[in-house]
């Protein structure tokens, strides 16, 4: 059947019986994908389904759901085979795309469906498994093709439901940075946003400072901040200090707090003193360099010495910058 090329019932049927015993056959998958686009296709000729390597492939969206039904079963005890999420991504490739560009006629329709209905099945995998590679890349695919703000709204809520439920989920953490940025690395936030988030990740840190994944994320909010500063649309040294003394500040603050109710030493939590270190460096001063250099110092000797070459060497440059 293969080497004939016949791309018929007979064909896609066998190529599920021929996955059911290997579903991470590439070959097996591809050829698939030719017998369904074959049977798409309002033409006999098979040729007129194929494409080339710029084009997308049209599949009837009842072929689709019924093939997303299969690679979903085959899925469930597979949940990281590459060749699946794949195949998926390209039957739903050419839908997705016509979706993003259009607001109402069937295929729209029909194509939203299949985009709530593909986010539902990712989620369901992501409750197996938070950690799933293949699965964050997919849904991350799904939303950007997309590009839908209501999409990109549901998916800050679906972050927070997932960070409120495991708050070291790092790929959630993750996941909302590319989301707030709409998938668009160029992109930043806004000093309104930039400082709601910071706000957001502090209230996690109070809850586990422990946790490396929110102070990460407040450090990067605070660097990305600083590029923009008196640039073109960007702000002014004056705000971007405001929201730099804001983090440090209430850093300290949320610490105190820690340490009054657990009767431990805040600084035994090193991705703390490493934040405090980032800001004041970003500060520059002398007064605020020598600080850092005795929080580095504290890290080397003390409560990060696995890397104290690290930390000497942050220091040695922290003094090379007072002297500057």
């Amino acid at each position: 059947i293969f080497k004939k090329e016949e791309k018929s019932e007979r064909a896609l049927e066998l190529t599920a019986t021929c996955l059911r015993y290997n579903p991470a056959n590439y070959t097996t998958w591809w050829f698939r994908r030719q017998c369904l686009a074959a049977l798409s296709s309002p033409s006999s000729d098979s040729a007129s389904a194929t494409s080339t390597k710029s084009e997308l492939i049209f599949f009837n969206p009842d072929l689709i759901e019924k093939d997303l039904r299969l690679a979903g079963a085959m899925g469930g005890s597979n949940p990281k085979n590459y060749q699946i999420w794949y195949h998926r991504r390209n039957l739903l490739e050419n839908l997705f795309t016509e979706c993003s560009s259009k607001k109402s006629d069937a295929n729209h329709t029909d194509g939203m469906r299949l985009v709530h209905d593909e986010l539902d099945y990712i989620a369901e995998v992501l409750e197996n498994d938070a950690k799933n590679y293949h699965a964050w890349s997919h849904r991350q695919w799904v939303i950007k093709t997309i590009n839908q703000e209501i999409l990109w709204t549901n998916e800050q809520n679906f972050t927070n439901d997932l960070i409120v439920e495991d708050i070291r989920n790092n790929s959630a953490w993750n996941h909302r940075w590319f989301v707030f940025h709409r998938g668009r690395k160029l992109s930043h936030f806004c000093i309104n946003s930039a400082t709601s988030e910071a706000n957001y990740a502090l209230e996690k840190i109070a809850l586990d400072p422990y946790n490396e994944s929110p102070w990460n994320y407040m450090i990067a909010l605070v660097k990305e901040q600083i590029r923009w500063v008196d640039a073109n649309d960007g702000i002014s040294k004056e705000v971007f200090l405001t929201l730099l003394n804001t983090c440090h500040d209430m850093s300290i603050e949320v610490m105190k707090g820690f340490e009054e109710s657990t009767k431990k030493d805040g600084k035994e939590c090193f991705h703390y003193l490493s934040t405090l270190i980032d800001m004041l460096e970003i500060k520059a001063d002398a007064d605020s360099c020598k600080q850092a250099i005795g929080y580095a110092e504290e890290l080397e000797t003390r409560y990060d010495p696995i890397r104290k070459k690290y930390w000497r060497m942050r220091a040695d440059q922290l003094r090379d910058k007072i002297q500057e």
